[in-house]
């Protein structure tokens, strides 16, 4: 039987420590049959000449630049247009993956008897630190797929049980068939939430099936300095106008969760607003909340952490 080629899709800007590492990961998969296209979100010379002194006739590399900016989003789209291989898995820059990643993910496709023509998302679960001198890393998902019985991307993402966000989906951990990206591209121009968004209009689109290899096989790397990184940028406003988008989508408990862990956090850290309009801010949205959500221990957690808030 023929091996499918998997193409690696790789977004950067001008990050060349963080592309290496993550390109050397790519090199260091037991599974052969891949290829790697790195989309550069604008133009980087040294970039170009990172590419040029660590290429390798193993594992071909196609190098793109965009020349004008389009974000993130539009970059992995272009670099899916570029594909040759009838799978592609997605590469954030500042991410690493395990050796056995790919081999990981061909394997429970194959087991799952899924081919290229289905639709389908297969991830794995990952590890993470939030300080690089932490002795163990956190594991993600709290609670894997399966487990979760739940049936819809957004159910899983982001309702939570006790004090934990059940799912976590990360884009580095993903591999699709090229058609679902080809018919569901990433939404070009967000600011933030590229990942959630794109796995939100998945659920829409597809009669999808999504399996997980259970077993963490990347990491998801914290050394990346936080401006540098859209997911630590506190934008609470332009998340709450996203998430009005998905609003008739959310469970209430996913609902109710993300306006905690999203919403009130964000208004809880933005010291551009005095204590007054934080609390002002905050109280609005609180009030909103059901009877239920607001007599929660998570909730109460919340509460705890936004009056710490100085």
């Amino acid at each position: 039987m023929k091996t499918p080629l998997v193409s690696v899709v790789i977004p950067t800007f001008d990050r060349t420590f963080f592309l290496k590492r993550a390109i050397e990961s790519v090199y260091a998969q037991n599974y052969q049959h891949l290829e790697i296209i790195v989309v550069v979100d604008g133009e980087s010379p040294a970039s170009e000449k990172l590419i040029r002194e660590i290429k390798e006739e193993r594992i071909p590399i196609t190098y793109i630049e965009t020349k004008e900016k389009v974000g993130g989003s539009e970059a992995r789209n272009i670099g899916a247009r570029a594909a040759k291989g009838e799978y592609i898995a997605l590469l954030d820059d500042d991410d690493e993956w395990f050796a056995n990643k790919i081999t990981a993910q061909m394997d429970l496709i194959a087991n799952d008897k899924l081919s290229s023509q289905d639709d389908f998302l297969c991830f794995t679960s990952l590890k993470r630190y939030k300080e690089k001198s932490q002795p163990v890393y956190d594991k993600l998902p709290n609670v894997d797929y399966r487990k979760s019985k739940k049936k819809r991307i957004i159910d899983y993402l982001f309702e939570t049980k006790g004090l934990r966000n059940i799912g976590f989906i990360q884009t580095s951990t993903v591999v699709v068939p090229k058609h679902i990206l080809l018919e569901t591209p990433f939404t070009k121009g967000l600011i933030k939430h590229q990942d959630w968004d794109w796995l939100l209009k998945l659920d829409k689109e597809h009669s999808l099936k999504i399996i997980q290899v259970e077993e963490p096989e990347i990491i998801y790397h914290s050394d990346v300095p936080k401006k540098d990184r859209v997911g630590y940028i506190n934008r609470w406003r332009f998340t709450e106008e996203w998430m009005t988008r998905y609003k008739d989508e959310f469970s209430q408990l996913g609902y109710e969760s993300f306006i905690l862990n999203y919403i009130l956090l964000g208004i809880a850290s933005d010291h551009s607003l005095s204590k007054q309009q934080r609390y002002q801010e905050i109280k609005k949205r609180f009030d909103q909340l059901s009877f239920k959500t607001k007599m929660r221990p998570y909730t109460w957690k919340m509460i705890f952490y936004l009056l710490k808030e100085k």
